[in-house]
C-alpha cells in the first residue's frame, strides 16, 4: 500500500493558511500531556488551613510535583465548609488538568451520601488521581475516662459523651454508626471548633472520647494525655498494634457489621487528589502517572515521614473503584436508616 502525500498548491495561500494551523495543532497535540504542562502554571488547591494537616501533605508533595511535570505550581488554601467550598471551587475550574484538589475523599463522599446542603458535584463523576493516605480510624480517650478498655465500658453499660464539630464531620456519623451497630448509649456533643477544643474538653473529663485517624492518635498520644482504646476497621491499626477491633470487642451482627464496614470503606477513601469531572483523559493518565512516580518517590516518603504524616498511596483507577463501591455499598433503605441514626439519633449541640 503506498502513501499517499498531500500537497498544498501554490496559488491557494488560503488554503496553505488553514493548513499550517492544522498541522499546528495536530503537532501539540501529538506531543502528548506533558508538554501541556511545562513551564505552565498549574493550581494545586487544599481544603486545609495553612498549618494543618491538609496544608502539610500539599506543601510537601507540591515541590515533587513541580518538578516532575515543569509545571509552576500556586498552593490555594480553601478551608471553608468542611472541604465543600474547595471542592465547588474545582468543579467551577476549567476542566483543562491545571487544578487539582487534595481533599478529603470520606468527606466528598460523605456529604454526597447524606444529602448535604451545597454539594455541587457527583464524586462519581471526579477524575480520582491518587490517595495521598489513607489511614484507619480509632477511639481516643483522655486521662478522665474511668476504664482501662472499650470492652469494660461496654460491659459497665457506659453511657460514652463524644464530641465533633458537626453531625457530619467525618468523625461524629462515625461515631453514631459505632454506637448503634456495637448496642450501646451515647450522646454526642457537637460545635466544637477542632481539634484543639476536643482534646481539651476530653482532658478536663467535659468528654469521654472522639473518632479521629490513628495517624492522628498518634501525635496526641505522645503528650502522655491521651489513650486508644478500639480500632474502628476489620485489622488493627499499624500504629496501635494491641488496641482490638470494634467486631473483635463488639462482635456486631452481620447487618451490623456491614455498617462497620461500609463506614470504614468510606474513611480507606482518605486524602485524596482529584481533578474536575471533564478532565480530557489523557492529561487524566498523565497526571495519574506522575503522582504515581512522585507519591512513591523514597525522597517524598522520607520528608514526609520526616514531618511526620503518614504516606499511604493508592493509584488513581483503583480510587475509582473504591469511590464507586462505597457509593453503592448500601441500598436505599439501608442508606436511610443510617442517614437517620446519623443525623438525629445521638445529638446534644453545646
Amino acid at each position: 500500500m503506498t502513501s499517499k502525500i498531500f500537497r498544498i498548491p501554490a496559488f491557494a495561500p488560503g488554503l496553505a493558511a488553514a493548513a499550517a494551523v492544522c498541522l499546528g495543532a495536530w503537532s501539540a497535540s501529538a506531543a502528548g500531556p506533558a508538554d501541556a504542562y511545562k513551564d505552565r502554571q498549574m493550581r494545586f488547591i487544599t481544603m486545609g488551613s495553612v498549618g494543618g494537616g491538609y496544608d502539610a501533605y500539599m506543601r510537601t508533595i507540591l515541590p515533587y510535583v513541580e518538578k516532575k511535570t515543569g509545571a509552576k505550581m500556586v498552593p490555594v488554601n480553601e478551608p471553608a465548609a468542611g472541604g465543600l467550598s474547595a471542592m465547588n471551587r474545582l468543579v467551577a475550574a476549567p476542566a483543562d488538568g491545571h487544578t487539582i484538589l487534595l481533599t478529603t475523599g470520606e468527606g466528598a463522599a460523605g456529604a454526597q451520601l447524606f444529602g448535604l446542603t451545597g454539594v455541587n458535584y457527583d464524586v462519581r463523576k471526579l477524575n480520582w488521581l491518587a490517595r495521598v493516605s489513607g489511614p484507619p480510624k480509632i477511639v481516643m480517650v483522655g486521662p478522665k475516662f474511668p476504664f482501662p478498655t472499650f470492652a469494660e465500658a461496654l460491659k459497665a453499660k457506659h453511657t460514652f459523651i463524644w464530641g465533633g464539630s458537626g453531625k457530619t464531620d467525618g468523625n461524629s456519623d462515625y461515631q453514631s454508626v459505632l454506637s448503634h451497630a456495637l448496642g450501646f448509649d451515647s450522646r454526642i456533643i457537637h460545635g466544637y471548633k477542632g481539634s484543639r477544643g476536643m482534646n481539651l474538653a476530653i482532658e478536663q473529663g467535659e468528654l469521654d472520647a472522639r473518632v479521629i485517624t490513628s495517624e492522628a492518635a498518634a501525635r496526641f498520644v505522645r503528650s502522655g494525655k491521651f489513650r486508644v482504646i478500639l480500632s474502628l476497621s476489620r485489622e488493627r491499626a499499624p500504629e496501635f498494634p494491641d488496641v482490638p477491633t470494634a467486631y473483635e470487642v463488639g462482635k456486631p451482627s452481620p447487618a451490623m457489621a456491614k455498617w462497620l464496614d461500609w463506614r470504614a470503606g468510606l474513611t480507606s477513601l482518605g486524602r485524596v487528589i482529584v481533578a474536575a469531572p471533564g478532565t480530557p483523559k489523557a492529561k487524566v493518565d498523565y497526571l495519574r502517572a506522575a503522582l504515581k512516580e512522585v507519591l512513591n518517590d523514597p525522597a517524598y516518603i522520607a520528608e514526609a515521614k520526616k514531618r511526620r504524616l503518614n504516606p499511604g498511596y493508592l493509584d488513581g483507577e483503583t480510587l475509582q473503584k473504591s469511590v464507586l463501591e462505597v457509593m453503592d455499598a448500601l441500598d436505599p433503605k439501608e442508606l436511610a436508616e443510617v442517614k437517620e441514626v446519623i443525623l438525629n439519633k445521638y445529638y446534644k449541640k453545646r
